[in-house]
Parts: C-alpha cells; sequence; structure tokens
C-alpha cells in the first residue's frame, strides 16, 4: 500500500472539491442556457396564471368575504398589485385574455367575442375563437419564439395551432353535454397529456387541477421561459351562483392553493428565484336575476323572418350577446335603413323605465373603445340583467336558477375591473397601482422576457417591476 504525506492528501482532497465546484457550475451553465434555444443567456422565467372571472377584493380585502387565500395574500404583500385593472369590450375571456397576451384592442387583435357570430338562418355550431389563425397581433409566445425561447400554454384561450413548444390549448365539442377533453388531447402536443397524466387523462381530477398538474408537469420536466396557465372553474361558479356567494369562496379558495402549487413546481424545478409570476384574471362579476332578448325584438320589426316553426328563414339584422353587452350586426354592412331601424328600436327600449338597456353604443363609440368593427351598436345591459340569443318567447325573462351572475359591461364599470399581482423575481415590492390597464399587462411581461409586442397599444407598467439587471457571463 502506498503511503501519501497528510499534506498530499489534502491537497488531492481540495483538488476534488475544486474539481466538484467546477463540474457543478458547469452544469448550472449549462442549466442556464438550457431554455434558450440558441444557446445564448436566457432573460429569465415568466409564469402568468389567469383565475378566470376572479374579482380583485379575493386578494385585496378576502377577510371581508370570509375568504382565505394564504398564498395570494403572500403574493400580494410580497410582490406589486394593483386595485383593479380595467379591461376592454367587452369583458368576456376571449377578447380579455388575447389582450393580456398582445397589449392590444380586440379591434386591433381580432378577437372580437366569445363565439364566432353564426347569422341566425345558418345551423348554430356555437363555435368559439378557438384557433390561433384568427389572431392579428403578434403574441408574447409568437414573439418568444423570434428570440428563441422555450414556451408552453395550458388552458389558454386561442391557442388551437399556435406555434408553442408544449401546448394544452382550450377547446371543446359544444355538442357533448358534459365536455371531455377529447378535443384537447387532440390538439395538444404530441404525447404531453399522457405524460403528465397519465392514458386516462386525469379524468378523477377536477379541471382545474387536471390543468394545474399539467402546469407542474411542463415547469418540472421542460422549464419554460414562457408559461401561460388558464384556470376556468373559478368562472363557472360566478355564473351559476353569483360572486362572493359561498360556492363561489370555496372555490376561490381551491384556486389558491392550486397557485401554490404551480409556485412550489418552480422550487422543485430550481427556477424560483429567477421567476416572474403575473397572477391575472379577465374581467370582473355581476349579479344577475333577468335576461333579455334582442332577437325577439327584431323579429317583431320583422327584420328577422320565422318560419311556423320558429326558425329563422331570412335577416336583416341579429344579435350577437356577450353577457352584460350584445353586438347588433347587419346582413349588409351597408344597409343604412335597417341601420336606422334598429338604432331607434334599442334607443326606444333604453328610455324605457325600468329598461333591461342601459345604454346603446354606436359605431362610433365602437371605433374609440376598440370594440368589435361588425357591430352597427352595442347593447349594454342595466344592472342585473344579460342578454341572449333567444328568437321566440318573452323579450325579458328569468336568467334561472343555474345563471345568477355575468359579465361583459363595459370595462369602465367597476364591477367589472380584473385583477392583478406580480411576484417574484422582477416584481416591485410594495408597489401599488389604483387602477391598472389591461392593455398594459403583456407589454410588462414581454419587457421581463426582452421581448417586442410591435401591434400593442399598452405600455410597461415601470412601477410594479424591478429594473433588469445586466445578464452574468457563463463564463464566471
Amino acid at each position: 500500500m502506498i503511503k501519501l504525506r497528510r499534506s498530499t492528501v489534502g491537497v488531492i482532497i481540495l483538488l476534488i472539491i475544486l474539481g466538484g465546484i467546477f463540474v457543478w457550475g458547469q452544469t448550472q451553465n449549462a442549466n442556464r442556457n438550457a431554455n434558450r434555444k440558441d444557446g445564448k443567456d436566457r432573460p429569465g422565467y415568466v409564469i402568468m396564471i389567469s383565475i378566470d372571472g376572479m374579482v380583485p377584493d379575493y386578494y385585496t380585502a378576502p377577510e371581508k368575504v370570509g375568504l382565505q387565500v394564504p398564498n395570494l395574500t403572500l403574493m400580494k404583500n410580497g410582490g406589486a398589485y394593483a386595485d383593479g385593472v380595467e379591461g376592454v369590450y367587452p369583458t368576456v375571456t376571449y377578447p380579455s385574455h388575447t389582450t393580456l397576451v398582445t397589449g392590444a384592442r380586440p379591434a386591433i387583435h381580432g378577437i372580437v367575442q366569445n363565439r364566432i357570430f353564426e347569422a341566425p338562418t345558418d345551423p348554430q355550431t356555437r363555435a368559439w375563437y378557438w384557433y390561433s389563425k384568427a389572431l392579428k397581433a403578434d403574441t408574447l409566445w409568437t414573439s418568444a419564439k423570434k428570440a428563441g425561447l422555450v414556451t408552453a400554454a395550458v388552458g389558454w384561450p386561442v391557442t388551437v395551432g399556435a406555434e408553442i413548444d408544449y401546448n394544452v390549448p382550450e377547446i371543446y365539442d359544444p355538442s357533448e353535454t358534459l365536455p371531455t377533453w377529447k378535443r384537447i388531447a387532440e390538439n395538444s402536443t404530441p404525447g404531453l397529456l399522457e405524460k403528465a397524466l397519465g392514458p386516462d387523462y386525469g379524468k378523477k381530477l377536477s379541471i382545474d387541477d387536471r390543468l394545474t398538474t399539467v402546469s407542474e408537469f411542463i415547469i418540472k420536466s421542460y422549464r419554460p421561459n414562457l408559461l401561460l396557465i388558464h384556470l376556468i372553474e373559478l368562472d363557472g361558479v360566478h355564473h351559476r351562483n353569483g360572486p362572493r356567494t359561498k360556492p363561489a369562496i370555496e372555490m376561490a379558495q381551491r384556486e389558491d392553493g392550486y397557485i401554490g402549487r404551480i409556485v412550489e413546481a418552480t422550487r422543485q424545478a430550481g427556477i424560483f428565484d429567477e421567476t416572474t409570476f403575473l397572477i391575472v384574471s379577465d374581467h370582473g362579476f355581476s349579479k344577475i336575476s333577468q335576461k333579455y332578448a334582442p332577437n325577439v325584438a327584431l323579429a317583431k320589426e320583422q327584420l328577422i323572418t320565422l318560419d311556423a316553426n320558429g326558425k329563422a328563414v331570412s335577416w336583416k339584422a341579429a344579435a350577437w350577446p356577450a353577457g352584460g353587452s350584445c353586438a347588433i350586426v347587419l346582413h349588409d354592412a351597408a344597409d343604412k335603413e335597417t341601420e336606422a331601424k334598429v338604432t331607434a328600436i334599442f334607443s326606444k327600449v333604453a328610455k324605457d323605465n325600468k329598461s333591461p338597456i342601459k345604454q346603446v353604443s354606436t359605431r362610433n363609440d365602437l371605433r374609440r373603445i376598440g370594440a368589435i368593427p361588425q357591430a352597427v351598436l352595442m347593447l349594454e345591459a342595466a344592472p342585473g340583467y344579460s342578454f341572449d340569443d333567444a328568437l321566440t318567447g318573452s323579450e325579458i325573462r328569468d336568467s334561472g336558477e343555474s345563471y345568477r351572475g355575468t359579465h361583459g359591461y363595459l370595462p369602465t364599470n367597476p364591477e367589472m375591473r380584473a385583477s392583478l399581482i406580480i411576484y417574484g423575481a422582477r416584481a416591485q415590492s410594495g408597489a401599488k397601482l389604483p387602477l391598472a390597464r389591461m392593455t398594459d399587462i403583456a407589454p410588462t411581461a414581454a419587457s421581463l422576457l426582452k421581448l417586442n409586442l410591435p401591434q400593442a397599444e399598452g405600455k410597461q407598467m415601470k412601477d410594479l417591476i424591478k429594473p433588469a439587471v445586466a445578464a452574468i457571463s457563463s463564463t464566471n
């Protein structure tokens, strides 16, 4: 056996330690660069989590509604936030979520409603703007792709067919009584759902539990620079029961737990310290009890012709409802006579005592606020009312026991305000805005990833984020 002097042993041990540190450092540098496809230093990580329909007081004053949300509270207190966010018109999910990733209003980005307009004489497929080909503006993911970053989206609207590395889009079959994940699976990144959820796509889990589980898997497995997550169950509970009700409070607390799981996944992936979280929502909520059907009024005035079975056989004008607002669309956009008629019809209704219509917005009004270009008018529902697309029956009816809350009203309505918390690596701790603009959220997220959104109408919210720090060279 060769005997080594104690000093020699010490040197060997020191060299082993230094070698280990060198290898660890090289591994860390490799990991840092793994999320940049071109091999250059990446700018960090941004995770945007949308809680559909979350009203701001769920995090600004949760105790007032008996709500316990430890994760939202921690993020708000340790990060930056807004007391509310003024959105876009109509204040519904798909236009809002597209603004959240483009910084543009609906007239610019092209997603002007949830459902695609279908003439009353056409088959009613009830299809939504699911496909990314409808987008008319650059998004966070298209800009990230140009920059060579890794992208992911889970349940985010208007992402079917999008150039996203790890994608589980929102889409369903309207003909299914109970929507399944069949169409989601068909349009997701091949093999992703099976890896994350197993062969049955996690059918025993609730929808948002499933979306969270997929998000956790993507974070731990792929560490995307940009991850967009859309959790939807709170919106459904608000529609069925109304906001701030007991079922809504219980669901909001579960959503808070999902947020906690997503944050923990970044810790396990080793990227928490470099991740900035944006907790957002798309709109607020109002309580309702009644519905108004503009198409019934249009049919009475012979602007929609019905057969003996109540089926539309011709039309000159038709309603395109969005909850608390409703677009009126002309068969011929240049038909001035019909435009004058529908303006007179609904202006008269709006003047009635206890009218279901609060106000009527003209084409010029809509152009100024960047809303639906196809509309000749937009009807704004009075408090307690929403719109539907029924062709027959009473113009005014009860909203139903399972429909007690909605949105879609003008974004200037305080009840329609959405949410914003920025937490993590680049959040300016203690910063606050009384009212943010939804168009400013995407440019702010883009700045965190050093991206550009050429069609964005909003601006970076510099007061809510820390200035960028120069990247450390991988050779240091």
